[in-house]
């Protein structure tokens, strides 16, 4: 990887992109806490904790990037996910609407039955028949008896959906009326590697040092550091892009005008920053026409 760019500029384009995801998540801050309509309100747990949280953490670590470069790729993927399953309840079926508010009744049926740090080990049986006993109440309730029906009594791994990543972003893209391509992008260009990190691959960390860039001199600590910024700046980036989609998906049900227009006036800014980064020629104006067309506004 080469770039024409020294590394304080590109030190000070990655300051614009933290600016612009602060932004972002500001202003869904806000439009979070105006949503009235019932789906979207119990689906913006995800976009609170996974999204919001995970976001201020992002940008938190992305100011020591040169320490914490894979740490913020696998907190991406959680964005990622989080901002997709926020994304997909809102739009798919009544069936897996209904699993995705169930399954937190059935992994808790499951776990009463783990022991815990807290437990005295000299008591372990009857800790154990506590459990079981308590568990056993938990199935009279009709909440519980339906969430096991949904899953299994006795298997406790099942996720939410049985829909791949790959099909919820499908069906957002085709149900959501916003732009939609950012998913896939993060998806195809970070997912994989996030998760050979997430699971501490050698694969993993050694494509995160660049060792199998050929274009990169890893030898050269300010090579490296043009590195680290740069791709973080892109990921930045295209992660404020993913929550103008949500602003959008929001403002369908909800009144969030003022703040979905301060956020496509970001958008702007911002995917003029994208293309500067990336060192790319600015978009024709038949290109810039076509996606002004698709923006769902």
């Amino acid at each position: 990887m080469k770039t024409k760019y020294s590394l304080d500029e590109l030190k000070n384009y990655h300051n614009e992109a933290i600016r612009f995801l602060g932004s972002e998540l500001m202003l869904m801050k806000e439009a979070v806490q105006l949503i009235d309509e019932d789906r979207l309100s119990k689906a913006s747990v995800i976009l609170r904790s996974g999204g919001l949280n995970t976001g201020a953490a992002i940008i938190e670590l992305s100011n020591q990037i040169e320490y914490f470069e894979s740490v913020v790729l696998m907190l991406s993927r959680s964005f990622l996910e989080a901002i997709t399953n926020f994304c997909y309840v809102v739009v798919c079926d009544e069936k897996d609407y209904r699993a995705f508010i169930l399954h937190p009744v059935y992994k808790h049926f499951h776990k009463v039955r783990n022991p815990s740090m807290e437990d005295d080990f000299n008591l372990l049986f009857e800790n154990i028949a506590k459990r079981q006993e308590k568990q056993n109440r938990l199935k009279e309730v009709p909440i519980v008896q339906e969430a096991l029906s949904l899953f299994s009594e006795k298997n406790p791994n099942m996720n939410w959906s049985k829909k791949t990543l790959d099909q919820r972003i499908s069906i957002i893209q085709d149900r959501a009326k916003i732009f939609g391509c950012f998913f896939a992008i993060l998806k195809f260009q970070y997912y994989s590697d996030a998760s050979e990190l997430l699971h501490g691959s050698l694969y993993g960390y050694l494509n995160n040092y660049g060792t199998f860039d050929p274009n990169l001199d890893i030898s050269k600590d300010e090579e490296y550091s043009k590195k680290s910024y740069k791709n973080n700046t892109v990921i930045l980036l295209h992660l404020g892009f993913l929550l103008h989609d949500v602003m959008t998906l929001i403002s369908h049900s909800t009144n969030i005008k003022q703040l979905w227009e301060h956020s496509n006036k970001n958008m702007g800014f911002a995917s003029q920053l994208l293309t500067l980064v990336l060192e790319r020629e600015p978009l024709t104006k038949e290109i810039r026409e076509y996606f002004e067309k698709t923006m769902i506004k």
